[in-house]
């Protein structure tokens, strides 16, 4: 086989096996497995199976711990969550200069989906927060009290990370400029991020990183452990969120209580629920055109970005005993947070890449011999390379709400359509928290029950 042939068929196998990622199957199993409450040995043996030998760490781990958690099998699912966790640490957190260098020349030459997954924040922070709950569920008080530690530790890193990240930014712009004259970079970034001025309009963004759902659930931990101080401290932060919330105002008024409280006589019990409702924003690719400046000339090159896509809510709200619930968080708003803090590194990232495969093609078209079958190949492997990474955490809710009621040893919940969803008797000598877990009217809804 001549050289040419070799590298026509380099090539075409390098677009074929960059333009057969599956993600999306991949995506569409574990959804499915999770609404459907798919608890299978066999299914868990599998995944466990690919964490053990290293493929995919995170995105496995926290999809599989979530549907291991539905299961109402929390040992296991913090067995995912914690391999999940680890490789957080070591693949992401601590990646080596060397191994970001290598990541970073493939991801400009085919795409970041060659790479494991490594998630956001946001995510984070939601895996501490179910681990939390899951040794509540366990009556490991001791061990959820060092997640919901993490959570929040995490949430003050974000806030961190925002600042640097925006640095970050403008030094990755700045490194297009080594490629793009500053005119042209600023025009071609501009003209991308213009793009996505209708998406900014539709969902609302917070200023700093905050998730207050987590904040909210670690409040309640620590109330229930007896920590009231550090549960009317976190309680606080959520109601100032939420200041003309008569349910969360209530809610930290009888935290503060508790916690100036020295009073030997013994208060009364509550049972707190934590309504998670509907499917979150997930990202999608778009595919557009834009004249792109290379070698002294304007190329017409395509790009495929990453946006948001809201969906449906299910009940939208539950009545506790007749006591509606309270919105605490639109995930939708904390997703496109992150998501619009990351954008502009995103863009910068792919001007660099599109000029490049844009430049490699012109320099194979230039100098092929084959009759321009070298020159089809490699457009080919440029359209098949050229692919948005759209993987997020598809389980987590579109909102959640709360409430607060009394414990008189009844717990009722019914959806807003009239549902009746649980109807039982609970320890009036105990608070209680329950999490109810609810994808779409029409799948089962998901229940768990913490005396304490």
């Amino acid at each position: 086989m001549t050289p040419t042939k070799k590298t026509l068929l380099a090539l075409v196998t390098a677009a074929v096996l960059a333009g057969c990622a599956p993600h999306a199957q991949k995506e569409k199993d574990f959804e499915n497995a999770l609404i459907n409450k798919f608890c299978s040995d066999d299914f868990f043996a599998q995944n466990e199976t690919k964490i053990n030998t290293g493929k995919d760490v995170i995105y496995t781990g926290i999809n599989t711990g979530l549907i291991a958690r539905g299961c109402g099998d929390y040992g296991k699912s913090n067995r995912f969550f914690d391999a999940a966790e680890e490789s957080y640490k070591a693949d992401v957190d601590l990646e080596n200069l060397a191994a970001k260098g290598t990541r970073t020349v493939a991801s400009t030459l085919i795409n970041d989906n060659v790479f494991d997954y490594g998630g956001t924040l946001y995510e984070r922070i939601m895996v501490n927060s179910y681990k939390g709950l899951n040794y509540m569920s366990l009556n490991d008080f001791e061990n959820a009290r060092v997640e919901f530690n993490r959570a929040l530790m995490r949430q003050d890193k974000a806030k961190e990370y925002f600042a640097k990240q925006i640095k970050k930014n403008r030094q990755e712009l700045d490194k297009s400029k080594q490629t793009l004259k500053k005119d042209d970079l600023d025009t071609s970034t501009d003209s991308i991020m213009g793009r996505y001025d209708d998406l900014f309009r539709e969902f609302d963004t917070t200023k700093d990183f905050v998730n207050p759902y987590a904040t909210y659930l670690a409040s309640v931990f620590f109330y229930m452990d007896k920590d009231y101080a550090k549960a009317s401290d976190l309680l606080r932060e959520v109601a100032l969120i939420n200041p003309k919330d008569a349910q969360l105002q209530a809610q930290y008024k009888l935290f503060e209580q508790r916690a100036r409280s020295m009073s030997s006589k013994k208060a009364k019990n509550h049972i707190f629920v934590a309504y998670e409702d509907g499917f979150g924003t997930i990202k999608e690719e778009f595919r557009f055109t834009l004249p792109l400046p290379v070698d002294g000339k304007l190329i017409t090159a395509t790009f495929a970005m990453p946006t948001l896509k809201k969906r449906e809510a299910s009940f939208g709200s539950l009545q506790v005993n007749k006591v509606k619930t309270s919105r605490v968080v639109d995930f939708d708003t904390v997703v496109a947070t992150e998501f619009k803090l990351e954008l502009p590194g995103v863009i910068a990232k792919a001007v660099a890449s599109t000029i490049t495969k844009t430049a490699l093609n012109a320099v194979v078209a230039k100098n092929d011999s084959t009759g321009g079958l070298l020159a089809l190949a490699s457009s080919a492997l440029t359209t098949l390379a050229t692919q948005a990474d759209t993987r997020s955490w598809r389980g987590l809710p579109k909102t959640a709400s709360v409430v607060m009621l009394e414990n008189n040893g009844k717990l009722d919940i019914h959806a807003a359509n009239g549902e009746e969803l649980l109807s039982q008797s609970v320890n009036k000598g105990k608070n209680v928290l329950v999490v109810v877990r609810s994808y779409a009217p029409y799948y089962p809804t998901q229940i768990s029950v913490i005396e304490r």
